[in-house]
C-alpha cells in the first residue's frame, strides 16, 4: 500500500526509515543548483527562508571555518528513478536546516558579505581577518574550509506526508516560532498549498503593506486565516472570542480535511477580486485592515462593485475620520468586539458611497448582531430613523483595558520573549465545511 509515492503497512502505517551520511557543502551546493534540482526546499509547511539576521549568518560561516559544530540538516529522500547504470536517482526535500543552508549557498554566491564585527579565526597557525568579506574575498585557502566542511546528513526514507509535517512540528516545537507557523504544521499540506497559492496573487504579495518582521513571522497568512474565521463566521455563524494568533492557530488545525469547495470558492473568488483590485502597495492594507477588507470586498463582490471602484472606495475611506472604527483599531483590536466595529463601520461607509440600503443587504457578520451597535454620532453613519441615544452596547471601559497583542507587537503573536506560549482562555475552534 502507498501513500504518496512512500510505503505503507496494511494497516495504513508509515514504515519511515532514517540513515545519517556526512556531506561536503560543495556537493549540497551542486545538487542546489543542479537543473533537475535534486536538492530543494519547497515543504508548503516550511517557514519563509531568509529570517536571519547579518550577525546570526556570519556567526553560521564562522562556525564553518572555524570547525565548529553545526547542527544536522534533515532531508526527506525520495526516489525518482534509475540512471542509465541502472543505479536509483533520489531528489532531497529540507525538512529542518532550510536557514543554515539557505544562507550557506547565498553566501557561496556573494549574495551578503560576513558582519563587519565578525571576530578573526586562526587556521593553520596563522590569524586571517575575515570580517566584512564576501565569499569570494576571502582567502582561497578559507574559501576550500568552507566548501569541504561536511554537515551531518540524516535522510528520512518511507515516509508519509503526515509524518513529515509532525516530525517538522516536533523538531521546532522548542524553537521561537510565530503562532501561525506553528499551525503550518498542523494544517495539512493541501490547505497550505491552497492559502500559499491565495498568499502569492498581487493583494498580498504586492498590496499589502507588511514589515520585515511581520513577513518573518508569516503574518500575511496569519492575515489569511483572519479573514478565513470572519467569513466563516458571516456565512455560517461560527463564532470567535478573539482573531488573535493562539486562537487563528487552534482554528487552522480544525481546517485540515475540513475546508469544502463551497468554502474555498467563496475564499478564491474574494481573494481573486482584490487581486485585481489592489497591484501596489497600499498603506491601508495593514494587519489591523486587512481582514475586513477581505470580507468587505465579499459583499462588494456579491453586489457587483467592480474591482476598481472598490479599490477607490478604500482609498476614500482610508482619508476619512470615523472615530468608532479609530476607536476599536488600538490595542485589543483582535477582540471580538473591536472586530465586529470595524466591520460594521466599513461596512456601513462602503453602503453609503454606493447608495446601498444596508438593511437590505447580506451585512457583514452573522445575523443577530446589530448593525449599529455603538455607533458615534460623528460617525456619520446613523440612519436618519436611529437617534444616537438608540445606539446601544459599544466598547466599555473595561473591555477597552485588556492587554491583547497590539498592531505592532513587540514579539510574535502568541509567543513571549523567552519563546513561550502566550496562555489564552479561548475556545477551541469550530469549523464547518
Amino acid at each position: 500500500m502507498q501513500i504518496h509515492g512512500k510505503r505503507m503497512d496494511s494497516k495504513g502505517r508509515g514504515t519511515m526509515t532514517r540513515n545519517s551520511t556526512p556531506l561536503a557543502i560543495n556537493k549540497l551546493k551542486k545538487w542546489w543548483d543542479s537543473e533537475e534540482k535534486i536538492l530543494k526546499c519547497d515543504l508548503p509547511f516550511q517557514r519563509h527562508s531568509g529570517a536571519w539576521n547579518p550577525i546570526t549568518k556570519s556567526s553560521l560561516i564562522r562556525s564553518l571555518l572555524a570547525d565548529s559544530y553545526v547542527p544536522p540538516v534533515v532531508f526527506l529522500k525520495d526516489k525518482t528513478g534509475t540512471d542509465d547504470k541502472g543505479k536509483d536517482t533520489h531528489t532531497y526535500n529540507i525538512l529542518d536546516g532550510q536557514q543554515r543552508l539557505t544562507n550557506i549557498f547565498s553566501f557561496l554566491n556573494d549574495e551578503w558579505a560576513l558582519h563587519a564585527e565578525t571576530p578573526a579565526i586562526e587556521y593553520d597557525g596563522f590569524p586571517y581577518d575575515i570580517a566584512g568579506k564576501k565569499f569570494s574575498e576571502l582567502e582561497e585557502e578559507l574559501r576550500s574550509l568552507i566548501l569541504q566542511f561536511k554537515l551531518s546528513v540524516q535522510f528520512l526514507e518511507n515516509y508519509t506526508m503526515q509524518e513529515a509535517e509532525d516530525l517538522f512540528f516536533n523538531i521546532n516545537s522548542g524553537v521561537a516560532l510565530s503562532a501561525v507557523q506553528k499551525s503550518k504544521a498542523k494544517m495539512g499540506t493541501d490547505m497550505i498549498v491552497y492559502l500559499s497559492d491565495l498568499l502569492r496573487g498581487t493583494f498580498f504579495a504586492q498590496a499589502v503593506h507588511i514589515t520585515e518582521a511581520q513577513s518573518k513571522r508569516e503574518e500575511d497568512l496569519l492575515m489569511l486565516i483572519q479573514s478565513v474565521i470572519l467569513l466563516d463566521n458571516r456565512f455560517d455563524g461560527i463564532e470567535y472570542k478573539s482573531i488573535a494568533a493562539a486562537f487563528c492557530q487552534k482554528y487552522a488545525a480544525d481546517l485540515r480535511d475540513n475546508y469544502g469547495d463551497e468554502h474555498r470558492n467563496i475564499l478564491s473568488d474574494t481573494i481573486g477580486y482584490l487581486d485585481k483590485a489592489f497591484s501596489s502597495k497600499n498603506k491601508f492594507l495593514r494587519k489591523n485592515n486587512v481582514p475586513i477588507v477581505v470580507v468587505i470586498a465579499r459583499v462588494a463582490y456579491e453586489q457587483g462593485i467592480k474591482p476598481e471602484e472598490f479599490k477607490l472606495f478604500i482609498n476614500e475611506f482610508s482619508n476619512q475620520v470615523f472615530p468608532s472604527y479609530d476607536n476599536a483599531s488600538g490595542s485589543g483590536n483582535i477582540k471580538v468586539k473591536l472586530v465586529q466595529m470595524r466591520l460594521r463601520v466599513m461596512f456601513l461607509a462602503f453602503c453609503k458611497h454606493f447608495s446601498l440600503d444596508a438593511g437590505k443587504i447580506w451585512g457583514p457578520f452573522a445575523s443577530g448582531i446589530d448593525l449599529y451597535e455603538g455607533l458615534l454620532p460623528e460617525d456619520g453613519l446613523l440612519p436618519d430613523t436611529l437617534d444616537a441615544e438608540d445606539s446601544v452596547g459599544g466598547t466599555t471601559e473595561e473591555e477597552g483595558e485588556n492587554t491583547e497583542v497590539p498592531e505592532e507587537p513587540a514579539s510574535p503573536d502568541g509567543i513571549t520573549e523567552d519563546g513561550a506560549e502566550i496562555p489564552t482562555n479561548e475556545g477551541e475552534a469550530n469549523v464547518k465545511n
